[in-house]
């Protein structure tokens, strides 16, 4: 490639750019949180924006059931089914494949590391 002339155009596009580049790196830096620790029996409670959200593991299937739940809710290691139960309510439904920790991430800055104690 041969050298081209720094116009101011150019050299303005480089610093906005970099700028931006910088910008974003520190709103995350700054945003980021490590993830809570949660330690569980067959079944535990905890607290997510002053709403109580249980967690359940069926003894005979190992099938855990998370709820209430919300729909933009996740489990990053297993694949998961938001259901709803005859009440309305939303549950987060995943089989954990004998693995006993599991993150459940809420938004993009709020994640759950939950060590589950397997029958």
């Amino acid at each position: 490639m041969a050298a081209e002339k720094l116009t101011k155009q150019r050299l303005i596009h480089i610093i906005v750019i970099l700028s931006v580049l910088s910008a974003a790196f520190f709103w995350r830096t700054y945003r980021y949180a490590d993830p809570v620790q949660l330690h569980c029996d067959l079944q535990c409670s905890f607290s997510i924006d002053g709403h109580s959200v249980h967690i359940v593991t069926d003894a005979e299937t190992g099938m855990i059931s998370i709820f209430p739940a919300q729909k933009s809710w996740s489990v990053t290691e297993f694949p998961a089914i938001n259901r709803e139960d005859k009440n309305g309510q939303m549950k987060l439904v995943f089989m954990p494949d004998g693995q006993s920790q599991f993150t459940l991430v809420i938004n993009a800055y709020e994640k759950y590391v939950v060590q589950m104690k397997t029958r």
